[in-house]
């Protein structure tokens, strides 16, 4: 069975049409979370967890103690259910014995392997492409993708109704692109906001004065500043920056991930391609505005600015990374120079 993907999941584990094993994987957190949580719901009765639920964690589990668990049968129950987190394949034997124990799963024992810490990338490693080929003949292998950015939206509109507000499509949209795509970060920013208003309708106003910015937001209004030539805002902003200790590294990272953005959105713009087919191309799946945004500021820039910016940046990075001058002070005078040419 090939690799399913977080509706296939869904449908399986609401259908109890469990299989012996599970690899969750993917780019979003609190999807691996919940339905790791689904299926402990679902197969372990907690009258009984203490005998019918295992959790290893990776670092310290080994495949002889995973493959004991695996092989318990369930007490006064349907199902009992073996967690991992994040074991590293490191070498072929534990691939080997992984394999041994997934051929030998008596049916009543649910294996699932989890990875939050490590990224599994199956183009790119061989190891863990045999491990989630082995999931995916023996079991079920789900990669659990960011959703996109309509699917976020209707979140946002179903969880402001469950806490007896509402909001617009708009102002969903405008509050995902201020707090970020993440999910869990998102939920808990809404429960604030609901919180502080107890009813009635999420505002602009509202998401202002209530919603925590994301890092990714406040050096997104640092690009904003720097495009518009408004010096001293930008300047007041990286102070402020500084001041709450945010990483200088970081900082510059984002900033030249919203200088790719508006060159991507630029040459997007002058070979006549879709925002959909450079989101789909680029990655931008639940962040979609970032595209739309990075077009609309790209328009008051030319491309040879922006390819000048991006030559600023990658010398700013090389000179972080490699010599000893203050981080902050290259950082201001990278500052400068992209107003410079802007």
């Amino acid at each position: 069975m090939a690799v399913i993907n977080e509706a296939q999941l869904k449908e399986q584990i609401s259908k109890k049409n469990f299989s012996n094993a599970y690899i969750l994987f993917g780019e979003e957190s609190y999807l691996k979370d919940f339905y790791t949580n689904q299926l402990k719901n679902k197969l372990v009765d907690s009258a009984f967890a203490d005998f019918n639920y295992h959790e290893h964690d990776g670092a310290s589990a080994n495949m002889d103690d995973i493959a004991m668990d695996s092989s318990m049968l369930p007490m006064m129950s349907e199902y009992s259910m073996v967690l991992v987190n994040d074991y590293p394949f490191e070498n072929s034997s534990d691939v080997k014995k992984l394999e041994e124990i997934l051929k030998e799963l008596n049916g009543s024992s649910i294996l699932v392997f989890r990875y939050e810490k490590i990224n599994i990338d199956v183009k790119k490693s061989k190891t863990y492409s045999k491990v989630v080929n082995l999931f995916s003949k023996y079991g079920t292998a789900a990669e659990l993708k960011k959703r996109t950015e309509t699917d976020l939206i209707n979140l946002v509109l179903k969880g402001a109704k469950k806490r007896n507000c509402s909001i617009d499509k708009r102002n969903a949209q405008y509050f995902i692109s201020v707090v970020g795509s993440d999910i869990q970060t998102m939920l808990n920013e809404l429960e604030k906001i609901c919180s502080y208003i107890g009813e009635g309708e999420i505002t602009k106003d509202t998401i202002d004065e209530v919603a925590v910015k994301s890092l990714q937001a406040r050096i997104y209004d640092l690009s904003k500043f720097i495009i518009a030539k408004n010096g001293e805002a930008a300047y007041g902003l990286l102070n402020a920056l500084f001041s709450q200790k945010a990483d200088e590294i970081v900082i510059l990272s984002v900033l030249s991930s919203c200088y790719i953005d508006m060159y991507r959105a630029k040459c997007a713009v002058q070979a006549n391609i879709s925002d959909s087919n450079v989101s789909s191309t680029f990655g931008y799946r639940g962040r979609e505005f970032v595209i739309r945004n990075a077009k609309r500021d790209s328009s008051r820039i030319s491309i040879n600015a922006l390819r000048n910016a991006l030559s600023i940046l990658a010398e700013a990075d090389e000179k972080l990374k490699s010599t000893a001058v203050s981080q902050a002070v290259i950082l201001e005078e990278t500052v400068a120079k992209l107003l410079i040419i802007r």
